[in-house]
């Protein structure tokens, strides 16, 4: 046989025999399989010698491939072959392009598509020996793979082009608790992986930068509670006005209170917050105080109000509303 066809050996390796490319003119042997190919073992047993490289300018590797390997098993075996395995992995449909060099002048194919059918049929059909692989950005959020905009996409970019609404969705690195800031361009690297975390009004205003406003669905403006966001020695901090607490035992019936920010929020939970020294409470001292601070140029009792063992900080359910709940029970309490 001299069409570039060359039965295997028992040991699985193929002869001596030369193996020149197939051209449109197949065996009549394999032709005349039609689509009892798979089931004749004559061919079943059939390599050919195919060349790969990696578009646009990489150099041709040569590999054997089987006349009834998928082009999918093909796809995978050649880009193997370069040692740079396809993604997703295991994909029934790789998000990495495959193109054969047409037969006549210097031009690449269009994407093969159709990776179900047999190498034999796709040669048959005008498919090359010579073939090459486009690799492409490919990262992945969440448990999808997709292709990213560019290497230097912002968090927002790469959240959009996922489908993820970057009002509603933050991005961190997979297995990280570091929050990306949104309009800072990332240094993409195929493989990339990454989480999409859905997060609250309050935690989304944090992240961009801006103040919390007093729309938020959990402090509405409906109760007179306002909200803003100021640092004070690289140290993030919400503060919480208005808040209604019962008086008596307290000397106001609102109170300003101060929430911070850990840098690895929300992973970094919230802890205790500071009440205005302004405020008293008719046992004469603020329970749980542990000292005075000066912030925004104004005085606060630091007021150690923990989470219970049994129920801690969970950075997947609580956020910054939750937390003022959370220090509203200090106040309601027996």
């Amino acid at each position: 046989m001299n069409s570039g066809i060359c039965p295997l050996t028992t040991d699985g390796t193929h002869n001596s025999q030369r193996l020149k490319e197939v051209n449109s003119d197949l065996s009549e042997m394999v032709i005349s399989a039609g689509d009892h190919v798979k089931s004749s073992e004559r061919v079943r047993g059939l390599r050919v010698h195919m060349g790969i490289r990696e578009l646009p300018e990489g150099e041709e590797v040569k590999f054997n491939a089987g006349l009834v390997d998928t082009l999918c098993q093909v796809f995978r075996s050649a880009a193997n072959t370069l040692g740079k395995p396809l993604l997703p992995f295991g994909a029934a449909q790789p998000l990495d392009i495959l193109r054969y060099h047409e037969r006549y002048g210097n031009q690449w194919s269009e994407p093969l598509t159709g990776l179900e059918q047999p190498l034999w049929l796709a040669l048959a059909r005008g498919c090359t020996h010579h073939l090459g692989i486009e690799y492409v950005l490919a990262v992945k959020i969440n448990t999808s793979w997709g292709v990213a905009p560019a290497a230097d996409s912002t968090p927002r970019e790469l959240l959009t082009s996922f489908g993820f609404d970057p009002s509603e969705f933050s991005l961190y690195r997979a297995n990280s608790a570091d929050l990306l800031s949104p309009d800072i361009p990332l240094t993409l690297k195929r493989g990339d992986m990454f989480d999409a975390r859905k997060v609250s009004r309050y935690e989304r205003n944090l992240q961009q930068g801006s103040q919390p406003t007093e729309d938020d669905p959990n402090v509405g403006s409906d109760t007179g509670i306002t909200a803003y966001l100021f640092v004070e020695g690289n140290q993030r901090y919400v503060e919480v006005s208005n808040l209604p607490i019962p008086s008596p035992p307290w000397s106001r019936d609102r109170v300003n209170i101060v929430i911070a920010i850990p840098a690895t929020y929300p992973a970094g939970g919230l802890d205790a917050f500071y009440l205005e020294q302004t405020v008293s409470h008719e046992s004469g001292s603020i329970p749980h105080q542990q000292g005075t601070t000066i912030l925004d140029d104004r005085s606060w009792v630091l007021v150690s109000w923990h989470y219970p063992t049994n129920r801690p900080w969970n950075p997947h359910q609580d956020d910054i509303a939750s937390h003022l709940e959370h220090c509203r029970g200090y106040f309601l309490r027996d």
